[in-house]
């Protein structure tokens, strides 16, 4: 053993990873508890609200092409199950996954100091974090959030059309036999060129997402959490500068947490936000979202709502 970090990395993930892989199958696994109507509304808001999807005036944000997922920073056999897990997810919640030889625009990047590689990306390539509002991304190169992430989104229109020419970055990974990841892995990029009172015009839609796992704050979280909690950030365009929704993987870092996995709420989120209409209003979007929720939180709501 020399001593480099990615010793250090595993030594911090190797019995994480032997209990997770005992326990391992393609079942996504959920977990969630039953809660009176009226609770259960407060609560289904609170999450959407929190998640800062649709937030105020604009609009959700969703993949508009297959997702594509590299994972650096782990060692090869870690890195595939990360990569399984939420591809799982994605299949699950009934996002469009690529090919074997796809283009990669989701990178999970795993390394011992996300600040320090975050703060190099924006000195090398602040353009990167253009959609960031000031205070996020000052938050995002200063704060000590085990897990930071951000996206590039464009326009389309209701067909899934570039509106126009627009260009949107996203993160690709180069080949390379070191499994620690380099500034240049992470900041490798490519482009893509991107009525009614109840439609709109054009849609939103996510073209790539970066996610800087902290080795080292992370500990010994499980690589298969980890992975649910990338998932979750890198499938829906999630807002980090609020306190994280209850009932939610998105709590994972919080003291009082008892989540390791998706919640049922998670994946009822995700489904729906695949599902809904992508030309409508935030304000409608929002409560697409909600009304999922409590479908899935109160069955006899469910079955009633069924055709």
């Amino acid at each position: 053993m020399n001593g480099r970090p990615t010793l250090y990395f595993l030594l911090l993930l190797a019995l994480p990873v032997a209990a997770a892989a005992q326990q391992s199958s393609d079942t996504i696994v959920v977990r969630g508890t039953q809660i009176d109507p009226e609770e259960a509304r407060q609560r289904a808001e609170d999450f959407v609200a929190r998640t800062g999807v649709a937030n105020g005036q604009q609009q959700v944000a969703r993949w508009a092409v297959p997702v594509c997922i590299k994972v650096i920073g782990l060692q090869r056999r870690h890195a595939a199950r990360v990569k399984q897990v939420m591809n799982g997810i994605a299949s699950e919640a009934n996002i469009e996954v690529g090919g074997t030889k796809c283009d990669p625009n989701i990178t999970v990047s795993f390394a011992p100091d996300a600040g320090k590689v975050v703060r190099h990306i924006h000195a090398r390539r602040p353009n990167q974090f253009r959609e960031l509002p000031p205070t996020a991304r000052e938050k995002m190169l200063t704060g000590d959030a085990p897990v930071r992430w951000w996206y590039a989104t464009g326009k389309a229109d209701r067909d899934g059309v570039p509106a126009n020419n627009l260009t949107a970055p996203w993160v690709t990974m180069a080949g390379t036999t070191n499994p620690l990841p380099t500034v240049d892995d992470v900041m490798t990029t490519q482009q893509y060129n991107s009525g009614s009172n109840v439609r709109t015009p054009v849609i939103r839609a996510l073209y790539g997402a970066t996610v800087v796992i902290d080795t080292v704050k992370a500990g010994e979280t499980p690589i298969d959490t980890m992975a649910a909690y990338a998932a979750m950030v890198a499938f829906a365009e999630m807002d980090a500068s609020d306190p994280p929704p209850r009932d939610s993987i998105l709590g994972l870092f919080q003291a009082d947490t008892i989540e390791s996995a998706l919640t049922d709420w998670d994946m009822a989120f995700l489904k729906s936000l695949y599902r809904m209409p992508l030309d409508r209003r935030s304000r409608i979007q929002r409560g697409h979202l909600v009304e999922a929720l409590l479908d899935e939180r109160l069955p006899d709501r469910k079955a009633r709502n069924k055709p």
